[in-house]
């Protein structure tokens, strides 16, 4: 039986630990134990997926102005994703033959340069052209991550929503603003890890209850302020004096973050989960060092995936994922290993945006691709053989195992999911080997409005505000407002924003915990804890004692909110 081992990462040079369980997966796929740490390799895998940074500019193929991921003056083509699909070009014409004398990831990059990419992927869309990673989506803006919405704007992983503006991770909702991680939730606005409620206005964790306002923690209630009991003309009357106005929300928001941060908090956002080491998980078994998951079996060192099987090392990877191995990016694989944006795919290695394909490796852009090395077609015999000596030179360089390095990314790690969740500094991204994109397509210093100048109440304004050019009180980018946006905020009676809406994503963004895992104590001590807003209202198993269970959390030990065990947290919240 194999035994942990202790490693320095050859990235970071912090130590890491390969667990027993680590390397029986390795031996498993026929794969080598890793040389960085989970961190680090992550970091790696999201250097390589740009979702939200946009540019303009003309498709190689049919000449249109289009939306795309890359700016003008990229080495390779770029196609729309109507170009891109056609049967008017075969990435097989791109095919190079290997040259043992040559390291592979050269020739990789060498291929790169010259298969076409597609603009974005936006897949099945009415009225979306500025969406990416997304499918099914109808009258929809500037949304990431998403699947079969309608009418929605400014958002990140959404899913089957109606009329959601500037949400993220919000699921089977409609009428929603501001929200983060909330399911099956109606007309609720500035609210997080919510479900299954309707009207909810500044409230966190909250379930199956509705006309709530700077609730948290409570489940199957109405009609409550600060937790306690009001009636219905009392919650009327606060719900109208905090949307008065910019200034009035602004200082609900105030006081919702100092409310929340001496809440009780469960040590996970999980449901259904046993065995399972990560935070915000739903159905998960047997797992390790995931986040953003559901319904995992036998996983480790996963963010945003949906069905994964005994997978290893893989971001946003959907629809049953099995028995893969630092993957970026994909939908419907089954034993693929160190690849990018890859579609419905068996059996591929170091490959990129390909579709339909199995038994490749090192291709680009391949679709319904068999045997093939560098896009050039090989028999089975051939094609085996040549991966064989490509894998043994690649052992001998010492690259073999490791994910695409960050200088074949065909971005800026400023444009990637690397920013959000390891942000670097210019000097400090170049240092490590990352690209950085300088070109902005925003402008700065041309706003018509000045801050100041903002009507404070969405009545104060009107259609003409359409015509002008805003500035984002943070990063001072300018933005402009949508006719969809503007009627969507005289319906719900709320003010402009006054920040863009990158500025508006990383405020939500940072309300969450990171993919970060401490152990910790649970902080419940009984009968004498007083230490939060709540105070125990049943004995808890442990009596006056303080709670001796232990547990790996996402709550940094410096934080302030009171993190409980979750049979403590049941027996205090439910």
């Amino acid at each position: 039986m194999n035994e942990s081992q202790t490693k320095i990462c050859q990235n970071c040079k912090q130590k890491f630990t390969i667990e027993p369980e680590d390397f029986d997966f390795y031996e498993k796929v026929s794969a080598p134990a890793p040389t960085q740490c989970w961190q680090c390799r992550m970091q790696w895998r999201l250097a390589h997926r740009n979702e939200r940074t946009l540019y303009q500019r003309t498709c190689d193929r049919c000449n249109k102005t289009i939306i795309a991921v890359y700016p003008s003056g990229t080495l390779f083509p770029v196609y729309c994703v109507t170009c891109w699909w056609s049967d008017n070009w075969d990435a097989k014409n791109y095919g190079m033959t290997y040259n043992p004398d040559k390291s592979f990831f050269e020739q990789f990059k060498a291929l790169q340069e010259k298969v076409p990419r597609m603009a974005l992927v936006n897949m099945r869309h009415v009225n979306s052209e500025y969406a990416n990673m997304s499918a099914d989506n109808k009258n929809c803006y500037l949304i990431f991550a998403a699947e079969q919405n309608e009418d929605c704007y400014y958002s990140r992983l959404i899913q089957n929503c109606r009329s959601v503006v500037d949400s993220s991770w919000i699921y089977d909702s409609e009428l929603c603003y501001e929200c983060v991680d909330c399911r099956k939730c109606y007309n609720c606005l500035f609210s997080e890890r919510c479900q299954a409620s309707t009207d909810l206005l500044f409230c966190f964790d909250v379930r199956d209850s509705h006309h709530l306002i700077l609730c948290t923690n409570l489940r199957h209630r109405s009609y409550c302020i600060e937790n306690k009991q009001y009636s219905k003309e009392e919650y009327e009357k606060k719900k109208q004096e905090i949307l008065a106005s910019y200034k009035s929300i602004e200082e609900t928001k105030k006081h919702l973050s100092e409310f929340t941060s001496r809440t009780l908090v469960k040590y996970a956002f999980q449901t259904k989960c046993v065995r399972a080491v990560g935070d915000y998980l739903y159905n998960c078994h047997d797992a390790y060092m995931i986040f953003d998951v559901s319904n995992a079996k036998e996983c480790a060192y996963l963010a945003d995936a949906e069905d994964p099987i005994d997978c290893w090392d893989g971001n946003n990877i959907y629809y049953k994922p099995e028995r893969c191995l630092e993957v970026m990016s994909a939908l419907q694989i089954n034993r693929c290993k160190y690849s990018s944006h890859i579609f419905i795919c068996n059996d591929v290695e170091y490959c990129d945006n390909c579709h339909t394909c199995s038994d490749c490796f090192g291709c680009i852009g391949l679709k319904k691709g068999s045997y093939s090395i560098l896009n050039k077609q090989y028999s089975k015999e051939e094609y085996n053989k040549t991966k064989d000596q490509i894998i043994t030179s690649m052992k001998e360089e010492g690259v073999y195992g490791l994910f695409f390095p960050p200088s074949l990314s065909l971005f800026g790690y400023n444009e990637t999911l690397a920013q959000d969740y390891f942000p670097l500094s210019r000097d400090k991204t170049l240092q490590k080997g990352f690209q950085w994109q300088d070109k902005e397509m925003r402008t700065r210093g041309k706003e018509t409005i000045p801050l100041d100048k903002m009507p404070d109440t969405i009545e104060e304004a009107d259609k003409g505000v359409l015509k002008d050019i805003l500035v984002c009180k943070d990063c001072k980018r300018n933005y402009k407002l949508t006719p969809f946006e503007f009627s969507f905020y005289q319906k719900m009676h709320l003010p402009l924003p006054r920040k863009d809406f990158e500025c508006r994503h990383r405020e939500r963004f940072n309300k969450r915990t990171p993919k970060q895992i401490w152990h910790r104590k649970c902080q419940c001590a009984g009968e004498k804890s007083d230490n939060s807003i709540y105070k125990n209202t049943v004995e808890h198993f442990h009596k006056q004692d303080h709670c001796p269970n232990e547990f790996e959390t996402t709550y940094a030990p410096e934080r302030k909110e009171i993190v409980y065990c979750e049979k403590c947290y049941q027996d205090e919240v439910v």
